[in-house]
């Protein structure tokens, strides 16, 4: 789980070239009578069930966009990767294509959207259900917080980036164990480093790792489950990373 957590990551953290490089297609599926698209890179010669991740633009942003910034399916080869597009929205720190983070917005327009997305997917490629992951910049990283609240049954584990659970008010109580790998900058004018903070303790709570110090690595083990904890700090501390993992002996 460590490792499939890292590789979630390491496209958010790295601008690195890599040699892999797939042929994406663009698929459009029908929610709520509005046809909706998305990036899709699919493993080339896949014979066996795939590991099915999802990555969620920020307000403004596109699935072209975000699928050169977060380029996992050049980091996981192995894996189908997912690029929905958002839709348009008002409110927040911008106006612009992007994700719906409450179900009560909008009778949570883009939460249908990744179900019936997700069906489709099913249907259409070999996904390995057991081992589905979300991950998300800035809005679309409020959408990966809804997506553990609303939907969290159907994920392996979360890696929201530059964001918060602030919007999801009450319904971030309806959150249940799951590893998540949160990413923010400690100079963040939009999302300040504070709120992500309250939102680590809280994942740390909901984990059950709530006595594990912030810059601690394997400290605590419940009767289930390793408990981790660490600190990562880029140079100019331009990024301060959490790693909050829940893990089957």
């Amino acid at each position: 789980m460590l490792r499939l957590l890292l590789l979630l990551c390491s496209a958010v953290l790295s601008t690195l070239c890599v040699a892999n490089n797939r042929e994406g297609e663009i698929i459009s599926v029908k929610s709520d009578g509005t046809t909706r698209r998305a990036l899709v890179y699919a493993p080339q010669g896949q014979k066996s069930a795939a590991p099915l991740v999802f990555v969620f633009h920020g307000r403004g942003g596109s699935m072209t966009g975000i699928s050169k910034k977060i380029d996992i399916h050049n980091f996981w080869s192995e894996a189908i990767v997912v690029y929905p597009q958002g839709m348009w929205c008002e409110g927040g720190y911008r106006d612009g294509l992007g994700w719906v983070i409450s179900d009560t917005e909008d009778e949570g327009r883009d939460i249908r959207f990744f179900d019936v997305l997700l069906e489709y997917l099913q249907k259409n490629y070999n996904v390995d259900s057991s081992n589905i992951f979300a991950t998300g910049h800035s809005n679309g990283g409020g959408f990966t917080y809804a997506l553990w609240a609303f939907r969290g049954h159907k994920f392996k584990a979360f890696a929201p980036s530059a964001s918060s659970s602030r919007r999801l008010g009450e319904n971030a109580k309806r959150r249940v164990p799951k590893p998540v790998f949160i990413i923010s900058g400690e100079q963040d004018e939009i999302v300040p480093i504070a709120r992500v903070r309250r939102d680590v303790a809280e994942a740390k709570r909901i984990n059950g790792c709530t006595g594990l110090s912030s810059k601690s690595f394997l400290l605590g083990r419940t009767e289930n489950r390793t408990c981790c904890s660490l600190d990562i700090h880029l140079p100019r501390s331009v990024f301060q990373s959490q790693l909050l993992v829940q893990t089957d002996r």
